[in-house]
């Protein structure tokens, strides 16, 4: 009965997001924040092309890239309610993917700045998606903050013509100019991006960030008394298993590998051609569904590693508790060494609950390395030439890989029970939804 009254109790949420809410998505870090809610309680609006597939939520409104594209061809408006657990159009999937892929895989700001244009003249300020949004009639608004301009304009759409309160989700350096490089085009996406972040983070009843870093930077920046929060993990029913590594060494990297974490990947591929030179003393398996091109790809299937692709979402805990090495890289090149720099890459709590002892690559001024170094539950390095001694000391030292597996258990547990994200997140809902409306 307590369960029922606490239900009764939360308020509506509507959540502006960028991608749908899936349950075979790798990403997931707001269903896991939303599985504590009631269904009825949750709406989302969301701009990509899939259609959901969730049992946190059962409303949703759908403004695709791909119907904007047309819009801006053919003048005609777009957004729609869709359905959960319905099928998409895969061609329309599929394009917008392979759209994507190949921006991520050049790091095309030309495109991101095209795409914002398009994004522009698309006619999704639509009867239809008001009509959603006053019918579901939210007490407060969930409000991620992303790379992104044309995501917070719709944010700044809702907010005005609607208002009610709101709270904001900051989860990467989406305001410094740290992330631009040399490339012209990325500057001036970051000037206008700043523009609505601004606005946006201003002006929010609450802000959640992902790490201490982030939290510090944003409050001095935009005034806020920002939230930490992160993904939880439920301890309930975990217990850390002592196990004795494989001969060889088994190592393994789960995730993506845009913004040149390929190149650390790189890095030991490299390390392991020396390491195994004589035999085979370790391996790296790869899951993941980035595909880069043909030199990227021999180095990752070279040396002990092993590209596996892609790999469903129900797999990954399996995959990493029979590692005994699970790595986090972030890149050391300087255009993509801050890319991370206020991050905290779920993948981490992940593998904190796995147990595993974790090999980690990041320069040593991003959030995540600060976080790994100030808790000991890692084995680091901060320089690509501190590789192949890191990985030397851990391959040769069993009692190293159990040690360290140890640490990474107890951080998790320290630090990310699920019941304490759970409460934070419901009482800092709660309160922003108490604060009645206000207008952006």
């Amino acid at each position: 009965m307590k369960a029922n009254n606490e239900e009764r109790e939360l308020p509506k949420v509507l959540a502006i997001s960028l991608s749908t809410w899936r349950k075979d998505s790798g990403i997931h870090t707001q269903t896991d924040l939303f599985k504590f809610w009631d269904v009825d309680k949750v709406a989302q609006i969301y701009t990509k092309s899939d259609l959901p597939n969730t049992p946190v939520c059962n409303q949703f409104f759908q403004i695709s890239e791909n119907a904007i594209i047309h819009s801006v061809l053919s003048r005609e408006s777009v957004g729609r309610k869709v359905q959960n657990g319905d099928l998409a159009d895969q061609k329309a999937v599929a394009a917008e993917q392979q759209l994507y892929a190949k921006a991520h895989k050049k790091k095309s700001w030309a495109m991101t700045v095209v795409r914002e244009i398009v994004w522009k003249l698309g006619k999704w300020k639509t009867p239809a998606l008001n009509q959603f949004i006053q019918k579901f009639d939210a007490d407060v608004y969930f409000v991620p903050i992303y790379p992104v301009i044309y995501t917070a304009k719709i944010q700044q759409y809702i907010l005005k013509k609607f208002p009610k309160p709101y709270v904001c989700y900051l989860a990467d350096d989406n305001y410094s100019y740290m992330v631009c490089g040399k490339n012209p085009f990325a500057y001036i996406h970051r000037f206008f991006l700043r523009k609505v972040v601004k606005d946006l983070a201003s002006n929010c009843d609450e802000m959640f960030t992902i790490t201490k870093t982030e939290a510090k930077d944003t409050d001095k920046l935009f005034g806020t008394h920002s939230v930490v929060l992160t993904k939880g993990i439920d301890y309930s029913n975990l217990e850390y298993t002592l196990n004795i590594p494989n001969k060889p060494i088994k190592m393994v990297y789960t995730g993506n590998l845009l913004i040149g974490r390929a190149s650390s990947l790189i890095t030991i591929s490299k390390a392991l051609k020396n390491i195994n030179q004589e035999m085979e003393i370790a391996t790296l398996d790869i899951y993941s569904p980035t595909v880069l091109d043909d030199e990227v790809m021999n180095w990752l299937n070279s040396n002990g590693c092993h590209y596996r692709g892609a790999v469903p979402k129900d797999k990954v805990v399996e995959i990493q508790r029979n590692a005994d090495i699970v790595v986090f890289v972030e890149s050391l090149e300087n255009e993509h060494r801050y890319a991370a720099r206020l991050s905290f890459s779920t993948k981490l709590t992940d593998y904190f609950a796995s147990g595993k002892c974790i090999f980690a690559i990041g320069d040593k001024d991003i959030a995540p390395i600060e976080y790994l170094r100030e808790n000991d539950s890692a084995v680091i390095a901060t320089d690509y030439s501190a590789v192949e001694g890191q990985l030397r000391m851990l391959v040769s030292s069993p009692e190293k890989i159990r040690e360290y597996g140890k640490k990474a258990f107890d951080c998790g547990k320290r630090n990310h029970e699920e019941s304490v994200i759970k409460k934070t997140f419901i009482e800092t809902i709660k309160r922003a939804s108490g604060r009645g409306n206000h207008e952006l």
